[in-house]
């Protein structure tokens, strides 16, 4: 027997010995009775050479809830750089006469697609959006328009919310659409009363960015839970909140933006008469075409970078920013304005690097849909390809740390885990599932993805046997 086949028995000798906690932990998992119809695709890799060092049914499709806005954040970092801005611009159509100060046509706001425009995520960089572009007008001397406020023709198609998102999910912040112009995160607030038991609850305000919007109330007052759903199409004006709020109490609703083109167009305007200036038609959700007319650009707000962008869309999973990224890619690498672009860019992408997308179902970016389908596997593969990738350092740092940051302030929260584990999470009904890296006791990056799909016990349980997976390699890798 030689020497080469002595150190290539005992390294399959070690690994098999490593391997033997988690597999002992996966099958716990299988045996467990009250996850009895529960879908699994566990795949962990070593993050430098790819290597596969532990999966269980890897190659399965399963939904993937939040994880999938790893997909557009990584091929956006890749071909767009994270040094990349969105920028919104504020026209002047028409003709200025400067002695006068009269503007013989309109004030036009040009979208560029920047999800995070006057973001609560972001006050430092944009400040008062509004009154900059205001001040703007001022001193180019604008004292009256003798047209409107306007929003120009979108570089996007007019469809803000993808295929496979459900109706109810529409009417909250977490399902706020994308355009080409967005505001304030496409949300607003609507602070609501409960009041005695039986009696209709009240809704006291609403934010500025709702105004605007009719709102019919259908809320009782009842029980200790909030159950109520609010409901409004894409650029409507007409909004019901039906169901429960606790009585007696006050609460929150962050609500979606209908029409977040028509909220700025309006907040604008506003400012600009409360400013002085003087604006003879009223603002209209008509959009203002560039060709045949004279066009003067006044001001230009930049986004922050790309890769800070996409730290906010991985540390709290905001699912517009995860869609307006991919439409965005759509836009940029392929001349056209839409989800499916954006996503034929990413299918592009990741078969270009080896993932093999034939088998996925990719329907949004964010992981809202429970209808999306991807494998462990192909997300390792991913996760491998940008730990190794030049965008390596803003990739990883977009990802929130156990028992930290953002999503991932309550899992792995064991002291062993302590600045060891950066992931996206995910969650939806029946559906768990963690991606990202970590580093084990020898010093080595894991590359990792775990899906549960289907169990109907409390999703703390599945993250559990999850965090004991990662636990055994740590300790053994």
């Amino acid at each position: 027997m030689n020497l080469r086949f002595l150190s290539l028995l005992t390294l399959a000798s070690i690994i098999s010995v490593n391997l033997s906690g988690q597999r002992e932990v996966m099958d716990s998992i299988l045996a467990d009775t009250t996850l009895t119809g529960t879908s699994y695709s566990f795949c962990f890799a070593d993050a430098v050479t790819g290597e596969i060092i532990f999966s269980h049914d890897a190659d399965r499709n399963l939904s993937s809830a939040s994880v999938m806005k790893l997909y557009p954040t990584s091929v956006a970092l890749s071909l767009l750089g994270p040094c990349y801005r969105y920028t919104t611009s504020l026209y002047l159509s028409g003709e200025l006469n400067s002695k006068k100060g009269v503007l013989d046509g309109d004030v036009v706001i040009a979208g560029g697609g920047d999800p995070a425009l006057g973001s609560e995520y972001f006050p430092e960089h944009y400040g008062d959006v509004t009154a900059a572009w205001v001040q703007a007008l001022k001193e180019a001397g604008v004292r009256r328009v003798r047209g409107r406020v306007a929003a120009a023709e979108s570089i996007y198609d007019f469809s803000p919310a993808p295929d496979g998102w459900a109706w109810g999910d529409l009417g909250y912040y977490y399902g706020a659409g994308v355009y080409d112009i967005n505001i304030n995160d496409n949300k607003y607030n609507i602070y609501i009363t409960g009041k005695s038991e039986g009696e209709p609850a009240v809704i006291d305000s609403t934010e500025d960015y709702g105004r605007g919007i009719y709102i019919t109330n259908y809320l009782v007052s009842s029980g200790k839970s909030n159950r109520s759903d609010i409901f409004i199409a894409p650029y409507s004006t007409m909004a019901w909140i039906t169901g429960s709020v606790p009585a007696d109490s006050s609460l929150v609703l962050r609500t979606s933006i209908p029409d977040p083109p028509m909220a700025l167009v309006s907040r604008l305007d506003e400012a600009m008469r409360a400013a002085g200036i003087h604006v003879d038609g009223d603002p209209s959700p008509e959009r203002v075409s560039f060709e045949g007319n004279r066009f003067v650009r006044l001001a230009e707000t930049a986004s922050p970078p790309l890769a800070e962008i996409i730290k906010v869309t991985n540390h709290e999973s905001v699912n517009m920013y995860a869609e307006a990224i991919r439409k965005h890619l759509g836009y940029e690498i392929l001349g056209e304005g839409t989800f499916s672009a954006g996503s034929a860019v990413i299918k592009h992408f990741l078969d270009s690097i080896g993932c093999g997308t034939d088998q996925a179902v990719i329907l949004d970016g964010s992981g809202l849909s429970s209808n999306n389908n991807i494998s462990a596997q192909m997300t390792v593969r991913l996760l491998v390809h940008m730990n190794n990738s030049s965008c390596s350092e803003a990739f990883v740092s977009s990802l929130p740390m156990g028992a930290v940051s953002g999503t991932m302030k309550n899992y792995f929260r064991d002291e062993m885990f302590k600045g060891r584990v950066v992931a996206k999470t995910g969650t939806i009904t029946s559906a768990k599932s963690f991606a990202g890296y970590f580093t084990t006791n020898s010093g080595r990056r894991i590359a990792f993805t775990t899906f549960a799909n289907g169990f109907t016990v409390p999703s703390r349980k599945i993250t559990d046997y999850m965090e004991k997976v990662v636990r055994e390699i740590i300790l053994k890798y």
